[in-house]
């Protein structure tokens, strides 16, 4: 996670490696740690220096949602294109080993968590390059990825390929129309929510609006990585406000449960079926 910051911030790997360099003396083992890493991803560590520095990514507000998801879209069709890894998740550095583990962990934590069982429908928002779907597909009933990213979506099916259990397809991502009221168990979102924020909170609340028409009785919504630049507090209180809106049932939120990633995991629940 740390070197994804420092390129975040411009630093380029030759940049980085002098600092290494010469505070490991000082600060060893953790820089020297640190050093390993970055030599073993050099490749995809430079790659993401380009990506950042091609100025592409934003984290600022767009000024409409027309114009958010028309960037996300252009964003993530080019991402995909220089790194498939590093499009979702930069601090893999572009490393399949290093995002398969990141990948595993979420997947063991969501089965900590119950929500989810062979019996599971599965929907994710923001599915990328389908490393959930192709992670899931195993231990669910199936999992429905969609993004606004046509290439992401291709690269997806070709990462899924043989996996009947499987659908995934390109969205408008204002909402999640062609999905049936009450068919989903858990409507899973990793690190999709920031784009959504970015892009205009009135595609924030659809979404939450949205996933408490699909999800069954019982089902879950997850969401990991509310924004991005903001503070906890503000995630928090705007995840409590947006399920009271949509009437879904706050559950454990606001903590870190990932070693390999820093994301932040809300959880909100559909009430059960009324006995009476």
């Amino acid at each position: 996670m740390t070197l994804m910051y420092w390129l975040k911030l411009g630093h380029g790997v030759g940049h980085i490696e002098g600092v290494l360099r010469s505070s490991a003396a000082v600060i060893e083992p953790a820089l020297g740690r640190l050093q390993q890493v970055l030599e073993r991803n050099r490749q995809g560590c430079e790659r993401i220096a380009r990506m950042v520095g091609a100025g592409v990514d934003t984290d600022q507000a767009a000024r409409s949602p027309e114009e958010g998801l028309a960037f996300c879209r252009r964003l993530f069709d080019w991402s995909v294109s220089q790194s498939a890894e590093s499009s979702v998740a930069l601090y893999s550095l572009g490393n399949a080993d290093l995002l398969a583990a990141a990948t595993r962990e979420v997947v063991q934590w969501l089965q900590r968590q119950q929500l989810i069982s062979r019996s599971s429908v599965v929907l994710e928002i923001g599915c990328g390059i389908g490393r959930f779907e192709a992670a899931l597909a195993p231990l669910v009933g199936s999992i429905h990825g969609i993004d606004v990213s046509p290439a992401m979506i291709e690269e997806a099916r070709r990462r899924c390929v043989g996996l009947d259990n499987v659908e995934l397809r390109v969205c408008e991502g204002r909402d999640l129309r062609g999905v049936a009221d009450r068919s989903v168990d858990l409507v899973l979102a990793v690190d999709s929510f920031p784009y959504l924020f970015q892009s205009g909170r009135s595609l924030v609340l659809s979404h939450f609006l949205e996933a408490q028409r699909v999800l069954r009785p019982g089902g879950a919504l997850c969401i990991l990585e509310m924004s991005y630049g903001r503070t906890l507090t503000a995630d928090v209180e705007d995840f409590r406000l947006l399920s009271g809106c949509a009437m879904l049932q706050p559950g454990p939120h606001g903590t870190q449960p990932f070693r390999s990633w820093d994301g932040i995991a809300f959880l909100a629940f559909k009430a059960p079926e009324s006995s009476g």
